[in-house]
């Protein structure tokens, strides 16, 4: 199992679901310490690979192999991961990935699942394309954004409820006290962590990435968010990333350009940018996102054994489950057009337009 990307509740659920379905079938397991850098060769840690068991009792052990196995049974409820995870962009050269077919080869591993998101998604494409026929190469979708076609992504609804949690404390908070919020979620091109936290807060004011608000827009959210005293507005991360200062946040950005349109931070009226986007790492997955979890891990080894390869399991209600081939995946940062309707509470028809044609599907 290789686990890298951005780290989305549910990482350690997948690989105790992975070890213990895998197991049951008779497949030992290793996970990559560091993801496509430990394949790569280019691990910071001094071990590639690691062995994982989910039997109670193995990791105290009847042999040194099993001794330093490390135990996953009663752990499918831990935050974060037990692995390194990153988007580890020297994956993207050539050399690398023969590096990291050759290790695969040569360790003798004849199942690959790997574990991320889109770029995740990627990287496992183009490694499948190195490795030899009998190999058998799988992806489990696992992000916050959830910008895969035709699959629900695991870690989406616990960063959504955690998301919203955050949300409507600061609305509260802002309700109380008469203060203005502006808060940063996750989304980098596709925003759908900002934006459905936002609705399920009831945010006043969504701001996405696709969207690049015209002046006339801003002159018009500066009006109506002078008119009252409090209000909180969700920003997702890649707001005019390529516009502002890299260490600068989303938030802090569109308080600057709110200010510029005549809603400026003052004393006696606070407008407070909040930079939350990464606080979601660590949380605990929610029990339901388990049950999709254990789902897909099953119908992945299913059709291991029927002789796919490169494929990944999908799940999006409990009357649409099933496998897809990895060619038939593919980014979507597209936002269906009802959801379009609810980014504010103003009506403002020039914000509307303006997301309809920049966001749609």
């Amino acid at each position: 199992m290789v686990f890298d990307g951005g780290l989305a509740p549910g990482y350690t659920a997948v690989a105790v679901a992975m070890t213990e379905y895998a197991e049951s079938r008779g497949y030992r397991v290793w996970a990559a310490r560091e993801g496509f850098r430990s394949l790569a060769g280019a691990s910071i840690e001094p071990s590639r690979v690691e062995p994982l068991t989910s039997e109670p009792g193995l990791a105290a052990g009847a042999s040194v192999e099993e001794a330093v196995a490390r135990n996953l049974y009663g752990h499918i409820r831990d935050a974060g991961s037990p692995f390194r995870s990153e988007r580890f962009h020297g994956f993207h050269e050539d050399e690398a990935q023969r590096e990291a077919a050759r290790f695969i080869l040569d360790e003798g591993f004849g199942t690959c699942v790997f574990v991320g998101g889109n770029g995740t998604l990627q990287g496992a494409k183009s490694l499948a394309s190195s490795l030899e026929p009998h190999v058998h190469v799988g992806f489990i979708n696992a992000s916050v954004d959830s910008d895969l076609r035709g699959d629900r992504s695991v870690g989406f609804l616990t960063a959504l409820e955690e998301g919203a949690r955050v949300a409507r404390g600061l609305f509260a908070d802002a309700m109380t006290h008469h203060r203005h919020y502006i808060l940063e979620m996750m989304g980098n091109r596709g925003g759908k962590h900002a934006l459905h936290c936002g609705i399920a807060a009831r945010a006043h004011l969504i701001v996405l990435p696709q969207m690049d608000l015209p002046a006339d827009t801003m002159d018009e959210i500066a009006a109506q968010l002078n008119r009252r005293n409090h209000s909180l507005t969700v920003v997702a991360e890649g707001y005019c990333k390529d516009r502002r200062p890299e260490e600068q946040s989303a938030a802090d950005y569109l308080r600057e350009c709110l200010a510029e349109h005549g809603f400026a931070d003052r004393k006696d009226r606070r407008v407070i940018a909040e930079p939350y986007s990464r606080y979601i790492r660590g949380v605990r997955p929610l029990a339901m996102e388990n049950e999709g979890i254990l789902l897909k891990c099953g119908l992945l080894l299913d059709s291991f054994e029927r002789g796919a390869s490169q494929i990944m399991p999908y799940y999006l209600s409990p009357h649409e489950i099933g496998v897809r081939r990895l060619d038939e995946v593919y980014t979507d940062n597209t936002v269906e057009p009802e959801y379009l309707d609810l980014i504010d509470r103003f009506n403002l028809e020039s914000l509307r337009t303006h997301a309809h044609e920049r966001c749609r599907a």
